[in-house]
């Protein structure tokens, strides 16, 4: 029987869901779990890890204390089912040659085995749906690893800098890769070029893409992986398929050569700097599903002109526009809460932001640095938005009570010269019905002065 030290405690401790599933991009709670004892487990050979045991009678063991070779794990501590390796367990013990994981242990915690140097065999038991972050980072004698079909994700560097890895089989039905995942593995370098597909995940585009390429990304992918295209100048027009529904870190930077994106409206989530650099991007619609995206979005996108946010935005985040020397005008969601930091910095033909925005709008620092007197915010009185504009000498005009912008006297004279040349010319001969285009005429002047309505998307 081995020998058990455990201690009585009531402690709790707070966990974040870390799986890369749909649901966990879109949750932000936090759970808390009782744990009612602890203490210190021996192994057959004389090794000891640590274990915890919740309210719910779940074990968790970790912090391995011994001399390495092959370990054994149990599938029951005290009665109660082993269910869980706890994060960094065998971290850094390069003397770990293989251990044997219980079929009963259904989650693997982040960096459980990172840095086992001479580790070369783990089993993997049916049930574990994610191989997670950093797992077997640098476990440089790793060879071979057979993946259960329960795995659903891979998250970041989870194989990271495995050299010797070169035989891993991965379930048709994995939907998230993460970044970074097989970097500097013999695995990946042994994939052809071109677009490498793991499961429902675009991981990496490898090699040099020819110039002028469009690509089509196949139809049942669910991500796109962190810097799958990054420095891709050669890419035209990339097509995404409907049911994509994560791009990662800079997905997309550098591809200078980019012209044309559609995003699908099954877009959930967008990760940093995803379209940094691409200097030849003009326009792009963000989908309805979006709330917020990563920092940097659009940076030194020095060709855009036209974007069209999401009217349930929460925020514009850090250098979302920095550097968009192009852009000229941009109208703001109602529902953002918060502009960061640089959003708009080295906007310099940036000439009218529409803010429609009546309750309390953050502001991070150098949000405008770098823009001209051309400069003019529209937003309603008596706002944090007038607030700010004042406060950082803007020029702010006050919009009208529907949201539409303030016909001034230059404007409305502009408008009504326009009308009676329009009306002038109608009359003649050539021209015809002048009602009907002095009409026209004043309507397409409306529309022009009108702000944009905002969809509200239902729950």
């Amino acid at each position: 029987m081995k020998k058990v030290l455990s201690l009585m405690a009531s402690a709790a401790i707070a966990g974040t869901f870390t799986a890369f599933s749909t649901e966990a991009y879109n949750s932000s709670a936090i759970t808390a779990v009782r744990i009612v004892e602890h203490g210190t487990y021996e192994l057959e050979d004389g090794s000891t890890v640590n274990y915890k045991i919740d309210e719910f009678d779940n074990v968790s063991v970790g912090h391995y204390q011994g001399g390495g070779g092959d370990v054994v794990l149990p599938s029951e501590i005290n009665g109660k089912t082993v269910s869980v390796i706890s994060a960094n367990a065998f971290y850094g013990c390069k003397e770990l040659t293989s251990v044997k994981v219980p079929d009963s242990v259904k989650n693997i915690s982040m960096s459980a085995f990172e840095g086992c140097s001479s580790l070369t065999s783990v089993n993997i038991p049916d049930g574990v749906s994610e191989i997670s972050h950093s797992l077997f980072k640098d476990c440089t004698s790793l060879q071979s690893v057979q993946l259960p079909d329960s795995i659903r994700d891979i998250d970041y560097e989870a194989f990271e800098n495995c050299i010797s890895l070169t035989d891993i089989n991965i379930p048709e039905e994995v939907e998230y890769v993460m970044g970074n995942a097989f970097v500097n593995t013999k695995w990946y370098e042994e994939q052809p070029d071109g677009m490498v597909v793991i499961g429902k995940t675009v991981y990496k585009y490898k090699g040099t893409m020819p110039d002028n390429t469009s690509v089509t990304v196949p139809d049942d992918i669910k991500l796109i992986s962190g810097s799958a295209f990054a420095d891709c100048s050669g890419m035209t027009e990339v097509k995404l398929p409907e049911g994509l529904e994560v791009i990662e870190n800079d997905a997309f930077s550098g591809c200078s050569g980019l012209t044309a994106v559609t995003l699908p409206d099954s877009l959930m989530d967008m990760g940093h700097n995803i379209f940094e650099g691409c200097t030849g991007l003009t326009s792009v619609v963000i989908p309805e599903n979006i709330r917020s995206f990563g920092y940097g979005l659009f940076k030194n996108c020095t060709g855009l002109t036209s974007v069209n946010l999401p009217s349930e935005l929460i925020s514009i985040t850090e250098s979302t526009f920095e550097g968009c020397t192009a852009l000229e005008s941009l109208t703001v969601p109602d529902t953002v809460e918060y502009i960061g930091d640089n959003a708009f910095k080295g906007c310099t033909e940036l000439t009218e932001l529409i803010v429609p925005v009546r309750k309390e709008l953050y502001f991070g620092e150098n949000t405008f640095e770098g823009r001209t007197d051309k400069l003019t915010i529209y937003g309603y009185k008596d706002t944090d938005i007038e607030k700010y504009a004042k406060d950082n000498n803007i020029r702010f005009a006050a919009l009208n009570a529907d949201g539409s912008k303030p016909v001034t006297t230059t404007a409305a004279a502009t408008t009504a010269k326009k009308a009676t040349t329009t009306a002038s010319k109608s009359n003649s001969p050539k021209t015809g019905d002048s009602g009907a285009t002095g009409i026209a005429v004043a309507g397409i002047a409306a529309v022009l002065l009108s702000a944009a309505a905002y969809r509200k998307r239902k729950d």
